[in-house]
């Protein structure tokens, strides 16, 4: 999962995808299901600049839970931070074949000065 990050981080939309089965599910806030490895890539090429700090990585029998902050910065280069946690299901083979995403409650999107 950490690897899934820095791809993320980097930009590296198709290192990104590669960790993906090719029939993959992203369920993302505020959007329909993405289905695919495609979709998803293009999904997170949509969205450059951000910068992950992970918190807490867990991981349970085929599944891992991870726990951090988003930092996204803007044109004008100021700098938001986001708590999320996403879940992920794992193939037999080790690749992401579900990823669940959720914004934590409570103060989760701050400015940073």
């Amino acid at each position: 999962m950490r690897l899934s990050y820095h791809y993320l981080d980097i930009e590296d939309f198709d290192g990104y995808g590669s960790l993906f089965t090719a029939d993959a599910v992203l369920h993302y806030p505020g959007i329909a299901p993405l289905q695919g490895r495609g979709a998803i890539e293009r999904f997170r090429a949509a969205r450059p600049n951000r910068r992950h700090t992970l918190h807490r990585v867990t991981v349970t029998h085929g599944e891992v839970v991870t726990v951090g902050d988003i930092t996204t910065t803007g044109p004008n280069g100021g700098r938001t931070n986001t708590a999320f946690v996403d879940s992920f299901t794992l193939s037999d083979y080790g690749l992401i074949s579900v990823q669940k995403t959720d914004f934590r409650s409570g103060g989760n999107s701050r400015a940073v000065g």
